[in-house]
């Protein structure tokens, strides 16, 4: 763990705020780059997915833009590593890291899972509870999507009947204290998808949003006029996985970075790249 000090991470979080404050709800990003998904405090997974990009001396986080998917912290023991690093490389290139929000960038989860309380464990009570409020205010002002190239829209969660059109996520409101608030970004956040289901259901499982079926993706791609959406939101053992495949092409892919998530389920964890032509490919972090 790094030997953070109090006062640097005050001008991290304020810088950050600022810089985040500029991006729109629907920020895009062009191609070739790499979608990055759930890391969940996972810091030297974070530097193993980075090494695969490394060019010469050129460390990877300079050779590709990158979207992340959001859950940058709880659940692994780095949380604040991750995020503090992360804060850095978008202060200091905005237009290659695209940072999004996720369902743990909400207070009343990260207060719970796990970031709250390794910073309880890394500092003073009071300290720790001033660094959680500063964090969390600015987790507001992340965006809710980003759009790769001009054909594949990326979230953390899922779509949403209130998905009508790009213009929809451009107009949720920035900074957003509470997403349960909005239901267009709260399906963002926290949708998943079902294999069998046709249309919406109310998500059971998380207590939140919704399920959608491969019927409803189909038409919101073809509304939108996309072609994929990539997602993280849940742990995949192979790291990614497809759904909704129609006339031979993937409609759907989640994606999640941090491998060994569960201790008695060794996951492998993956990285998307989306190549110059349009054309993608996954890179696997083993256990």
């Amino acid at each position: 763990q790094f030997n953070f000090k109090y006062q640097d991470l005050i001008q991290v979080l304020i810088r950050i705020k600022s810089t985040l404050m500029a991006d729109p709800p629907l920020v895009r990003c062009s191609i070739p780059c790499v979608i990055v998904g759930d890391l969940h405090g996972q810091y030297v997974d974070l530097f193993r997915m980075f090494s695969y990009f490394k060019i010469d001396s050129k460390p990877g986080w300079l050779t590709q833009r990158y979207v992340f998917l959001g859950d940058y912290v709880d659940r692994g023991s780095q949380s604040l590593e991750v995020i503090v690093f992360l804060f850095l490389l978008k202060i200091k290139f905005p237009k290659s890291i695209f940072l999004l929000r996720g369902n743990h960038e909400c207070k009343p989860i990260n207060r719970v899972y796990g970031f709250l309380q390794e910073l309880e464990q890394r500092f003073e009570k009071e300290i720790a509870n001033d660094m959680f409020h500063m964090f969390n205010e600015a987790f507001t002002h992340l965006p809710f999507a980003c759009l790769v190239g001009s054909a594949i829209l990326c979230m953390h969660g899922g779509i949403s009947e209130k998905l009508t059109s790009l213009e929809a996520i451009e107009q949720i409101p920035k900074p957003l204290i509470d997403p349960n608030t909005h239901q267009l970004a709260c399906d963002l956040l926290w949708a998943d998808p079902m294999i069998g289901l046709y249309g919406f259901r109310d998500n059971a499982v998380r207590g939140v949003s919704v399920h959608f079926g491969s019927d409803v993706l189909h038409a919101t791609l073809d509304r939108l006029g996309l072609q994929m959406i990539v997602r993280g939101h849940q742990m995949m053992m192979n790291g990614f996985n497809f759904f909704g495949e129609r006339f031979s092409k993937k409609s759907l892919v989640t994606v999640f970075t941090a491998p060994s998530y569960y201790p008695d389920r060794p996951n492998r964890g993956a990285v998307m790249i989306v190549r110059e032509n349009g054309k993608v490919g996954f890179k696997i972090l083993t256990p």
